[in-house]
């Protein structure tokens, strides 16, 4: 049975939204795709179109990570969307009497004729299961009814509290059904559909953008979007359409990035959802699994159809970052604030004092055998049977990687270091009894800091590292590098699990410069990683890449790639944290005049690149491609072989809105 759609509003009777309330209504274009973000009555949605080769349409919603999917096969001419037109927030209800809420609006599309490929309703880690490597359990296919023009898809969530819907209406041209679903252009060649899609999980309470940022914050439209389409009450989502939920490391990294921008309540909001998520180890949660996954997920594991949220403690980088970002927070905000934070629910009645307790008892834990004894056999090691850990969470992330630099040479020391401060400001009040004293974090800071990254030093001589990244640079067909004058020095990425240093370049040094102060010469060093030209370093047009493999093997390369989530891609948060930590640099007294030289010219030259790409800026990353002898732009995911894609909007891509140049 066809439900009946009730559209919630319209364009001709809504009143222009007021300027505190938390409508948004945005656009943003990346490459093939179309990005169209609408909020209205507390109702948040993205509409993803994506042009040939293989159109799709993906609508998204905050509530339940839940939406719809449109997948047609590989056309043989060009296929075009058009303008979205009427795009309305609408409610309805199901047969079960339960209220859904979701979207509607008529497309026009330019094309010969389409033939439905896949359509799928429910949670968005299912919609993505083309491009998601993680095991999901098994579900029936939604519910088809067809009605002369009109097809729609529905499914129920297996515990009965909610449900969803697609439905796609062909206004002109036509809708055939036979052995497949296809739908061609009328006599005019006009194709024109009503697509609506609803989702009945429980919406999300979104914080109106005025609200997050303070008026020191870059008059940038889109950043304070993006920045508040990603923001609700009870946690901040890490990007769309991909990520519409808690991410715990996502959370941090924006939070540091933006703090000097962010009202004490944006922060607290953030900051509330990682100690919500912390467990009984002292361990932050990477991720959740809410909706109708979690209640599939609980369903398997648990026997019982509840969509009580599930979190992944498989992570070990965020474990780190809670003590430097709270600290961060406790220095702009101070200590008085931050004591009636503290003192707070975290949930279940344990107080985010007794939270962070844990964390910090974690943290000593898995820092006390280096700090005694610093043999690489002492180091963290990603979890066992996992092969990510760290922020390069792809399969290839860390190239076969089990010690990754930033958790082992930068997160290690500069949570101690944060653990020490915390307990001077006397946060923990009684509670610091349970915890070593000051003196002994900053000790255990100091082994970490001093030994640790040595376990990860490269060196290539000059004859060796010319040849490497001339064969490299002529089997990709990369353009031409000025070669390095003298032998190649960096930090590897990870080192393997017989404890070998895996030697590919990396921008993970931009966690040195925000989060430690290294000597002269290790600073130094990461300027040149950062400023030489890529293959030689990291530096490209397109901005500073996310790893180069020049260096390493074949092998190797091949895991490293401009296809690959973490290869030799850009990541937009990295461009930013990188102008943060040189900052942070720049206000030392200790550094040498060319030194401070040497971190001015590169903060220049890395701003100027991110100034010339700022249409990508608030994308979860890109990839390069080389025209007339340049790296260019290349949108991530919309090209043959890229391995999955990236968001249009990303929660630590909005991180600029904390830099005014």
């Amino acid at each position: 049975m066809l439900l009946i759609i009730v559209v919630a509003c319209t364009g001709q009777d809504r009143e222009a939204p007021d300027s505190r309330s938390s409508n948004l209504r945005f656009t943003v274009p990346e490459g093939r795709s179309i990005n169209h973000f609408l909020r209205e009555d507390g109702v948040s949605a993205h509409l993803n179109l994506r042009t040939s080769p293989q159109p799709r349409l993906v609508i998204a919603f905050p509530a339940g990570n839940s939406g719809a999917i449109l997948l047609f096969a590989n056309t043989e001419s060009e296929t075009v969307w058009g303008p979205v037109i009427d795009l309305q927030v609408v409610e309805s209800s199901d047969d079960s009497g339960r209220t859904l809420h979701g979207i509607i609006a008529e497309i026009d599309i330019a094309t010969d004729g389409l033939e439905l490929m896949e359509a799928d309703v429910g949670s968005l880690r299912f919609l993505r299961r083309a491009v998601d490597y993680s095991a999901l359990p098994q579900r029936n296919a939604p519910v088809r009814w067809l009605d002369g023009h009109r097809i729609r898809f529905e499914r129920e969530r297996p515990d009965g509290q909610s449900s969803y819907f697609l439905e796609v209406e062909a206004l002109t041209g036509r809708l055939h059904s036979g052995d497949g679903i296809r739908f061609s252009a009328d006599e005019n060649g006009a194709l024109r559909i009503r697509v609506a899609a609803a989702s009945g999980d429980p919406l999300e309470n979104p914080v109106p953008a005025e609200r997050l940022v303070t008026g020191n914050a870059a008059d940038n439209g889109l950043l304070r979007q993006s920045l508040a389409f990603l923001s609700y009450e009870n946690k901040l989502l890490a990007g769309s359409w991909r990520f519409l939920t808690y991410f715990g490391r996502d959370t941090l990294l924006s939070l540091r990035l933006l703090m000097p921008v962010l009202t004490a309540e944006a922060v607290e909001i953030g900051l509330g959802s990682v100690f919500a998520r912390v467990n009984d180890l002292g361990e932050v949660a990477h991720e959740e699994e809410i909706g109708e996954l979690a209640v599939y997920r609980n369903i398997a594991e648990r026997g019982e159809a509840t969509a009580e949220p599930v979190y992944d403690y498989n992570m070990v980088d965020d474990n780190l970052m809670l003590a430097p970002v709270l600290l961060a927070y406790v220095e702009t905000f101070g200590r008085n604030r931050a004591n009636g934070f503290l003192s707070g629910d975290a949930g279940a009645g344990i107080s985010r004092q007794s939270r962070l307790l844990r964390n910090l008892q974690l943290v000593a834990r898995q820092a006390q055998a280096f700090a005694d004894d610093p043999v690489p056999e002492n180091l963290i090691s990603i979890k066992d049977e996992l092969n990510h850990g760290n922020w390069r969470d792809s399969q290839e992330g860390l190239a076969g990687g089990r010690y990754p630099y930033d958790v082992n040479a930068v997160l290690m020391p500069a949570a101690l270091q944060a653990a020490a401060a915390i307990l001077d400001q006397r946060l923990l009040d009684d509670l610091a009894e349970e915890l070593p004293l000051p003196a002994r974090f900053r000790w255990m800071a100091d082994s970490w800091k001093n030994h640790a990254p040595d376990y990860f030093e490269v060196s290539v001589t000059t004859i060796d590292a010319r040849a490497r990244i001339a064969a490299y640079a002529e089997k990709h067909g990369y353009p031409p590098v000025e070669f390095p004058a003298k032998d190649v020095r960096f930090r590897a990425l990870a080192l393997d699990s017989e404890f070998r240093p895996l030697p590919i370049m990396h921008s993970d040094v931009a966690a040195d410069l925000l989060f430690l102060q290294r000597p002269e010469q290790y600073l130094s060093e990461i300027v040149q990683v950062l400023v030489r030209e890529f293959p030689a370093g990291l530096a490209t047009p397109a901005g500073i890449l996310s790893a180069n493999p020049a260096y390493a093997d074949p092998g190797l390369q091949t895991l490293v790639t401009r296809n690959h989530y973490h290869g030799t891609v850009i990541w937009s948060w990295q461009q930013a944290m990188i102008i943060a930590g040189i900052d942070i640099q720049l206000d030392r007294i200790d550094l040498s005049g060319q030194l401070r030289r040497d971190l001015e010219t590169a903060r220049s030259m890395i701003w100027r690149n991110i100034s010339a790409n700022r249409n990508m800026v608030s994308s979860e990353l890109w990839s390069i491609a080389v025209e007339d002898e340049e790296f260019v732009i290349a949108p991530f995911g919309q090209a043959t072989g890229h391995l999955t894609e990236s968001n249009a909007v990303q929660l630590w891509s909005t991180v600029f809105l904390a830099f005014k140049e």
